[in-house]
């Protein structure tokens, strides 16, 4: 009796591979069940009568975990080597060794007055603007010369009026991958009493956003990861309060709030996709992080500031937010996306305490003219640029109303 199945000792049948997915189920789970159990069924009385051995149990399914970029860069070695371009992996690292962190386009040599890379335990930040530290039982150092800024190459007050050893740190949400707070059922990250929680690695790795990747690295499949192009995505960590207003300090919008600008006036039905790839940077003379111009979407805009070196960027994402630097009264080093200006001159872009920006009437002439101009008692303007004019806010109202019209 001839059976038309070729057999061998590791391979005489291969049944459906099933996947579990999360929460998904399987359409048709009874139907497929009863084949199943009939198929089952049959193989086991041909295999008594045949004496073939039983039917192998397949391989236990992995359980979702973490697994680190290192194992994501196995497969998509060219997104991970663009990525660790970026600031985001930078977020918070690791001081091991006694010596510091190394980042991509900066060297950072500075340690806070007492200290030294012995009893540093993280640095955070590092990346660009300003790197800030965490003592040695997890606290993040305060004091008189405690950050240092790399745009100025000094260093700092940072909450010099809390003592040292007293600042828990409680920013893994945005600065961490795999952050479980203390309020959450976290532990201290390595035995740290300063730490407000646990993280599975430093920084914003890939795994921050398209999720744990253990079932995703066994089945290869985009089922198995997350993909998610939204703004929103983006908002989990671009944001400061809670009901999205936009918050603000010292004259400028606080640093890292662009989603909230986003939705409050301009363009808030876009996706930050839409313009940056997060796989790329635009710091450090970085340009592959903008997949989009201005202009490949306004193409009937007049720019007539063009010849004076003036971009889009320039007058709708002035300087009007700040991470670490305060440059003008009316610049600080960080782009605000609101992108809408507000051309009337007596508008104000923050509320009467100065805690909340006015996003939805846009960003005000003072920041947007001022970055070249000056105001009339000479504050603001380019110190690049030769000469500069003074102007009231009125005067550039004039200007600057119907500016895309004419």
């Amino acid at each position: 009796m001839k059976i038309g199945l070729k057999l061998s000792e590791n391979n005489y049948f291969k049944f459906y591979k099933i996947k579990i997915m999360g929460n998904k189920i399987l359409k048709n789970v009874r139907s497929a069940g009863v084949l199943l159990f009939i198929g089952c069924i049959a193989w086991s009385c041909a295999s008594d009568q045949l004496g073939l051995p039983p039917i192998p149990e397949g391989p236990e399914p992995p359980q979702q975990a973490y697994i680190g970029s290192d194992q994501c860069a196995i497969c998509h070695s060219e997104i991970y080597n663009s990525f660790q371009t970026t600031g985001h992996p930078y977020k918070l690292s690791k001081v091991e060794g006694g010596e510091a962190p190394v980042f991509p386009f900066t060297i950072l040599d500075y340690t806070p007055s007492g200290y030294d890379w012995n009893n540093i335990t993280y640095v955070i930040g590092g990346f660009a603007w300003k790197a800030r530290y965490i003592d040695s039982n997890g606290y993040i150092i305060t004091g008189d010369d405690v950050q240092w800024n790399f745009e100025t190459m000094e260093a700092v007050p940072y909450h010099a009026d809390e003592a040292p050893g007293t600042k828990m740190y409680d920013c893994g949400r945005c600065h961490t991958t795999g952050w479980v707070s203390l309020d959450d059922g976290g532990v201290p990250q390595d035995d740290l009493e300063g730490m407000g929680g646990e993280f599975f690695a430093g920084g914003i790795q890939c795994e921050a956003c398209h999720g744990m990747g253990a079932l995703h690295k066994a089945s290869q499949s985009k089922d198995d990861i997350i993909i998610d192009r939204s703004a929103e995505q983006c908002g989990t960590c671009h944001y400061r309060n809670e009901d999205h207003t936009i918050a603000a300090s010292g004259g400028f919008i606080k640093h890292h709030e662009q989603y909230d600008e986003m939705i409050a006036a301009g363009h808030s039905v876009l996706s930050c996709n839409d313009c940056h790839d997060p796989h790329n940077s635009v710091k450090h003379g970085q340009t592959a992080g903008i997949v989009t111009n201005c202009t490949d979407c306004h193409t009937d805009t007049n720019n007539k500031h063009e010849i004076r070196g003036a971009s889009c960027e320039t007058c709708h994402l002035p300087y009007a937010s700040k991470s670490a630097v305060k440059r003008t009264k009316y610049q600080a080093d960080v782009q605000t996306h609101i992108f809408k200006i507000n051309v009337d001159p007596n508008g104000e872009m923050f509320n009467e305490d100065g805690t909340l920006a006015n996003g939805e009437t846009g960003v005000t002439l003072d920041f947007v003219c001022y970055q070249c101009h000056r105001d009339p008692e000479g504050e603001g303007g380019n110190p690049d640029l030769p000469y500069t004019s003074r102007k009231t806010l009125e005067e550039l109202s004039s200007y600057a109303t119907g500016f895309h019209d004419e």
